[in-house]
């Protein structure tokens, strides 16, 4: 793999308390975020990327109750990832002056509604290393967006999570070689 710092971005999707605190969608994936070390995994990446100068781009799942679009905003009645709770908030200390953030997503896949495209060509993004809830949903159908759309995207493995190692495990080897864990993805940033 060919990499350009300044062509290269960490996309974030959903590192949000909806996830990382005390709750039900925390239940859903508690095992694996601990199991597999995924926030101290993601912290240690994101504070890499920093000090070389890569983008981090937070991709937020917010749903406005006002405003609903989408099935799932529509399904949860909008009492999930609520605009304005400290549930759809980013994880702390995952977020810092200077990131990037994506408006209007309102789907699974963070380019559906969102401005997520425009904030990657405007900034002469175009590898992409995807972190992120849950793995097989979200993660997944971002990185198949992403691909569609020609961007050079990978998954970083350990800075993932979803309900069980089984789903996490075959969107791995879905993804193949477009599957890389954090400690490599830093030794390649050199």
């Amino acid at each position: 793999m060919k990499l350009s710092i300044s062509q290269s971005a960490l996309v974030l999707i959903e590192f949000q308390r909806q996830w990382t605190d005390p709750g039900l969608y925390h239940t859903l994936i508690r095992r694996q975020l601990a199991s597999r070390k995924v926030i101290d995994s993601t912290q240690r990446l994101v504070q890499d990327a920093r000090c070389r100068g890569m983008r981090v781009i937070h991709a937020p799942l917010v749903i406005d109750p006002k405003h609903k679009r989408g099935w799932l905003a529509h399904l949860t009645l909008g009492k999930v990832f609520t605009l304005g709770s400290p549930k759809s908030e980013i994880a702390s200390p995952l977020y810092e002056g200077g990131d990037l953030v994506v408006k209007g997503r309102y789907a699974f896949d963070s380019f559906i509604g969102s401005d997520l495209e425009e904030l990657l060509r405007s900034n002469g993004l175009s590898t992409l290393f995807m972190c992120g809830f849950t793995t097989d949903q979200c993660v997944a159908k971002t990185l198949r967006t992403a691909l569609l759309k020609g961007f050079d995207a990978y998954l970083v493995s350990d800075c993932t999570a979803t309900m069980n190692l089984f789903f996490q495990k075959r969107t791995e080897r879905e993804f193949g070689e477009r599957t890389l864990e954090s400690g490599k993805l830093m030794a390649l940033w050199g």
